[in-house]
């Protein structure tokens, strides 16, 4: 599952509607809620349903059939018997939220923050009846495959055959209508039934879709409209420094606790000094505080009028506020950082990093055990989850045979996880979970990335010089080269995958893929690789073919050049299937 872009403002959306009707005049577009819920993916097989499972990691999810069943909208038989997989958001309706809280209140019980944690929270539930009894409900809003030639006609065969379909969901082919169904659907924010945080634009036609494609992100062909947060005032107590994992000290201003966007807000991000600086706060000021796409609390501004002569200027540190090492601030860094690789924090936070469910899902291996253990110094780096005995927590509080035997199995079957999720796990800088996955799948190994320099690492897709740079900078640390070296030992994998091949058609041949493609170009790589070919990163005299997609700049120049053949995607299928010449 994909996510969506994002559109701010009436200029950002109309670009996107132009910019796809310049290419297909008679483009129409379906707008709909864009529902605060939970992602899930149900599968129906011979008219029944079969499986629920959440969005998870964009691949791979939890399955929560179980609780799924308990929807009542949902239907569980449907008149159709090919296999059909949805896609829905799952959400608590705002009375079934309020209704759960104030029990919880009454039986002196944490309260759920908001209704999305809450939708969450109960599809993850062991017991079905309590879900139940929470009254879950859902919309449906795609499907993988197509019913029909259009977004809306599918939603209207889905509606049909007993789906919930959101009745604001319009479709219309020009831009200014549509942002009017935008601003009526934000209209009607504060008085529906559920919690919704903008607006979803897609293209209608399917033809179209297939023609845009995605990027290794989001589709091309639907954009989410964001509405503008909602604010709210209240006091700044004081600003703390909190230690990041990679040493960037980061100010966090401590609030009186207000309710703001469904929670209760305590702590605010401050980013860094410059904007501490720049909005000009204090601590003990008023300050309007509002949520960042109604998710990360942040201060925007102080209430000057409310100023009594109480407030105190805002103390930056010189030393680490954990090891009390002294601080650097580099000319590129935003933030002062402790450069201090055995700072408890920065392990701490590196730990939970490479043992969080989108990395290495390491079961058990939690907040309250890291503290744990690097408090007792009992474990300093992420290699050490691997080296070290548990033993000495048998007995511990809260600690028995059982739960570290658990400790045990989580770690062992840890060792099965691919590349890609290795990589994550260990923090680089700027590689996220999908720039983790480019990665392995071009490079296919630690020790080719590892050698890999910064023009070759621009050279993929969606790597800019910024990711480059600190790709580089973090392979030339000989700590984490140790560190990679006793993780190989432990037997975890460095290497992806080997593509499986499918012919050797292309062997002997070499590519070079450039422009916007209809598909990612990770998955031509693939497609080349799978059947023989090989791809390389530049273009030179000695290269057999250039793959080209729109936009394909100075590569397309240069091939033209150099005499090298020019190829589109039917000219690539028609050399795999044996209709040209290789």
């Amino acid at each position: 599952m994909l996510s969506l872009s994002n559109a701010y403002n009436q200029d950002d959306l109309r670009k996107f509607v132009e910019g796809i009707k310049e290419k297909y005049q008679a483009a129409e577009f379906v707008v709909e809620p864009k529902i605060d819920g939970a992602a899930v993916v149900l599968t129906y097989e011979n008219g029944k349903l079969v499986q629920g499972a959440t969005r998870g990691d964009g691949t791979n999810g939890e399955d929560v059939t179980h609780n799924i069943r308990t929807i009542r909208s949902l239907p569980l038989e449907i008149d159709y018997t090919e296999k059909l997989i949805i896609r829905g958001e799952v959400f608590l309706p705002v009375k079934s939220f309020e209704r759960i809280n104030r029990d919880k209140a009454e039986k002196g019980e944490k309260l759920f923050a908001n209704p999305r944690n809450a939708a969450a929270g109960t599809l993850k539930l062991l017991d079905s009846k309590l879900a139940s009894e929470r009254g879950l409900d859902v919309f449906i809003y795609g499907l993988d495959g197509t019913l029909s030639g259009s977004h809306a006609e599918d939603l209207s065969c889905l509606k049909g055959v007993g789906f919930p379909i959101n009745e604001l969901t319009k479709k219309f082919d020009d831009s200014e209508e549509i942002w009017k169904h935008v601003e009526h659907i934000g209209s009607l924010r504060d008085s529906l039934e559920y919690d919704i945080d903008g607006a979803v634009i897609k293209a209608d036609s399917r033809a179209v879709q297939r023609s845009l494609g995605t990027t290794i992100k989001s589709q091309k062909w639907a954009i989410a409209y964001k509405y503008p947060p909602k604010e709210a005032e209240t006091k700044l107590l004081k600003v703390d420094f909190q230690v990041g994992r990679t040493g960037s000290i980061t100010p966090v201003a401590k609030l009186e606790p207000i309710k703001l966007a469904g929670s209760t807000i305590s702590n605010a991000t401050l980013h860094n000094e410059d904007e501490i600086e720049r909005l000009g706060i204090m601590e003990g000021d008023w300050v309007t505080i509002k949520k960042g796409g109604d998710v990360i609390p942040k201060v925007i501004r102080p209430i000057i009028e409310k100023r009594d002569g109480s407030e105190k200027q805002v103390e930056f540190l010189s030393s680490c506020p954990v090891c009390k090492s002294k601080l650097v601030k580099e000319e590129t860094d935003i933030n002062r950082k402790c450069i201090n690789p055995a700072c408890p924090a920065q392990v701490k936070r590196a730990l939970l990093h490479f043992a969080s469910r989108k990395a290495m899902d390491i079961q058990g291996f939690g907040e309250a055990l890291v503290n744990k253990l690097v408090d007792d110094r009992k474990i300093s780096d992420v290699a050490d989850i691997y080296e070290k005995d548990f033993d000495y927590l048998i007995g511990e509080d809260g600690y028995g045979e059982k739960s570290i035997q658990k400790l045990r199995d989580a770690i062992a079957e840890s060792l099965s996880k691919p590349f890609d999720k290795v990589l994550y796990g260990l923090g680089l800088r700027h590689v996220g979970e999908r720039t983790a996955q480019v990665l392995a799948e071009r490079f296919g190994d630690i020790d080719s990335l590892m050698s890999a320099d910064e023009e070759m690492l621009v050279s993929v897709r969606d790597i800019g010089e910024e990711t480059a740079k600190a790709i580089v900078n973090s392979f030339s640390n000989p700590d984490l080269s140790d560190i990679i070296n006793r993780l190989k030992k432990s037997g975890l994998s460095f290497e992806a995958e080997k593509i499986k091949m499918d012919s050797d058609v292309l062997s002997g041949k070499t590519f070079v893929v450039t422009g916007t493609l209809s598909l990612p170009r990770e998955h031509f790589t693939k497609l080349i690789e799978s059947n023989g070919g090989k791809v390389l990163s530049a273009v030179s005299g000695k290269l057999n073919y250039l793959l080209v997609g729109e936009n394909a700049g100075s590569k397309l120049i240069k091939a033209e050049k150099l005499g090298v053949d020019i190829i589109d995607e039917d000219g690539l299928m028609k050399m795999i299937n044996g209709e040209s010449d290789v």
